[in-house]
């Protein structure tokens, strides 16, 4: 299992299931929000993944400037991995939900790739979701 740390962030690929796990540890200013995300990006297009989970269990939440700035570095970048499916595991919080669709959404309308995106609440139920499109994509 291939891995990458730093005081806000864990990221790990499991080669198995094909996935990247992002699990935020302390709520991330934007640079630090960017930096997971490059990071989980550049881990994601040298393996293949074709799942991303992110786990935002501690709930922080991600402004409008956030937002932009994540939709726009993602947007340039995803075209060259191969995620079909990205989970974010987040607190009971219908907020949490719709800023997660609408980043999604806003990210698929700049791209060509379209990734189904899910919100979950157990990370395990989060893994087992994009690990179905390992399995489907060996069928």
């Amino acid at each position: 299992m291939k891995q990458y740390s730093n005081n806000y962030c864990q990221i790990s690929y499991n080669p198995s299931t094909n996935q990247l796990y992002l699990k935020w540890l302390l709520p991330p200013d934007e640079a630090a929000l960017l930096c997971g995300y490059d990071k989980g990006l550049d881990m994601a297009i040298s393996n293949q993944a074709v799942s991303w989970v992110t786990d935002n269990s501690i709930g922080f939440q991600v402004d409008l400037s956030m937002q932009h700035a994540l939709t726009q570095m993602v947007a340039g970048r995803i075209k060259q991995t191969a995620i079909k499916r990205f989970a974010r595991v987040t607190p009971i919080d219908v907020f949490q939900e719709l800023v997660t669709h609408k980043i999604i959404s806003q990210i698929n309308e700049l791209t060509v790739n379209c990734i189904e995106s899910e919100v979950f609440h157990d990370p395990k139920d989060a893994k087992a979701w994009g690990t179905l499109v390992s399995l489907l994509s060996v069928n």
